[in-house]
């Protein structure tokens, strides 16, 4: 088990309806940790638009998630 920190950004605060969760997970990638955070909220965000962060990192969906890593979920940016 793995205990990470999990950060809201934009329209996804109000999708889980916080802007940070402490979590203990299984979860081995993002991808994974992604479906076991959808059982938490009554709607499913664009995936395809959301850019994951590890630690302040970009990284891709398929990154491995370790004990103590704070992982961000990034709305798209919007420009006026």
């Amino acid at each position: 088990m793995k205990n990470i920190t999990i950060l809201f950004f934009g329209k996804l605060k109000e999708t889980w309806d916080t802007a940070e969760l402490q979590q203990t997970t299984q979860a081995k990638t993002i991808e994974e940790l992604y479906l076991e955070l959808l059982k938490l909220c009554d709607e499913e965000p664009h995936k395809a638009s959301i850019k994951v962060a590890i630690n302040d990192e970009f990284v891709a969906w398929d990154s491995v998630i370790s004990d103590h890593d704070t992982i961000a979920f990034l709305p798209p940016a919007s420009g006026g």
